[in-house]
């Protein structure tokens, strides 16, 4: 077996063991909002549920990007999941742009206003969780985490069945995130059943 310790090892290859082995994972796609009104959109994929209640979201971020100072300055962002429909766009919005551009006019990415935040939603999203910022934890070299407290949720008609408010995972069709330039759709789901 190959062991390393953890703080004998460089930034880059900390980030390629954990995002190489600690996969599937889910895609934050994220829209903020400056003071000014400019839309920033990109994804995160060190991104995943936190706690049901609150209704938590935790996001972490490599530096001082512009979602983060958003999201830091309004203390709000809309976070959309990947799926086939939209992950071309999603991967057009990881391109490093100026921060007075915005991501949403650069690839005619459409908005639609949202319910409860100011930030705008993403119309080519079938799940969609408006939220406030609740903690914001700096970490080492420029590093954050972020928990965002869910106060809406949107789903496509497909997507949920509200009699028994179950997600239909086949038309979710999330896209999930790998390391280096790879995804990967869900394959085959199986059920165990959870002992007594």
């Amino acid at each position: 077996m190959k062991s390393y310790k953890a703080d004998e090892l460089n930034q880059q290859l900390v980030y390629k063991l954990l995002s190489g082995s600690v996969v599937p994972r889910p895609i934050a796609w994220l829209t903020t909002q400056s003071q000014d009104g400019l839309v920033n959109v990109a994804p995160f994929s060190f991104f995943n549920v936190a706690s049901s209640h609150p209704p938590l979201l935790s996001v972490a971020f490599t530096g001082n990007k512009d979602s983060l100072n958003n999201l830091l300055s309004t203390q709000e962002a809309v976070v959309h999941l990947v799926n086939s429909d939209n992950v071309e766009l999603m991967n057009l919005t990881a391109s490093r742009l100026p921060a007075h551009i915005s991501e949403a006019e650069e690839f005619l990415i459409e908005l639609t206003p949202s319910q409860m935040v100011k930030v705008p939603t993403i119309k080519n999203s079938s799940v969609r969780f408006e939220t406030k910022l609740y903690q914001h934890i700096p970490l080492e070299d420029e590093g954050h985490l972020v928990l965002l407290e869910v106060i809406h949720f949107a789903f496509d008609d497909e997507i949920l069945d509200e009699q028994n408010f179950h997600i239909n995972t086949d038309k979710l069709a999330p896209i999930a995130r790998l390391a280096g330039n790879d995804y990967a759709v869900l394959g085959e789901i199986f059920t165990i059943k959870r002992p007594e």
